[in-house]
């Protein structure tokens, strides 16, 4: 909130993707990301109807394929559809986030709001396709921290926080090797999935 401009608030959200509220449209399936404001009370915020949560957007459900199921690219291809459909989701914050927006308030006063997401809350399986980790038998398998699995439950040492730069920069470097073989080795000492996070 210090760097907003003078004057600038805040306007700050929860974005939860809900698999257990997963539907149904002829043959596609989808579930919703729900968004909850932040700066509302608690007793407001914690409530139901529309101060309780609202449908911003939905992901598909990519079927899948017994023929290439667990094939790296198949794994990549069902990350890449995710990501740019939530990027698709996120698109129409991107200027609100960085240029604000002014909005007339319930106190008929015009407020200079720029958006911003605190946390994206997801289960386990859905926050190793936004961190694009392989999963819980991964040799990286934790999702906020780059530990290895045989470091888990060593609290004595510090790691590097798994940040979307980090994982960036990791593809990149991925992405620079010549040939095929070079490249799924790199991803393979981080147990990465070869989607590109610039969609999101």
């Amino acid at each position: 909130q210090s760097q907003l401009p003078e004057g600038a608030k805040p306007l700050t959200f929860i974005l939860y993707a809900d698999k257990t509220k997963l539907s149904n449209a002829g043959t596609v399936k989808a579930y919703p990301i729900i968004a909850q404001l932040v700066n509302l009370p608690t007793d407001i915020w914690n409530g139901e109807g529309i101060s309780g949560g609202y449908i911003v957007g939905w992901l598909p459900v990519v079927k899948e394929d017994k023929e290439f199921a667990k094939k790296p690219g198949w794994v990549n291809f069902k990350n890449t559809v995710w990501h740019k459909a939530f990027s698709r989701i996120l698109s129409s914050l991107s200027s609100k986030s960085k240029m604000g927006q002014w909005f007339k308030c319930l106190d008929q006063l015009l407020h200079w709001f720029f958006l911003s997401i605190l946390i994206l809350s997801a289960d386990y399986e859905e926050q190793c396709v936004m961190s694009l980790v392989q999963g819980v038998w991964s040799l990286w398998p934790c999702h906020i921290f780059l530990v290895p699995q045989d470091s888990l439950l060593d609290a004595s040492k510090r790691y590097s926080l798994q940040t979307s730069n980090n994982s960036q920069a990791i593809i990149k470097l991925a992405q620079m090797k010549c040939t095929l073989e070079e490249k799924e080795k790199t991803l393979k000492e981080y147990e990465f999935c070869g989607v590109d996070l610039s969609v999101s």
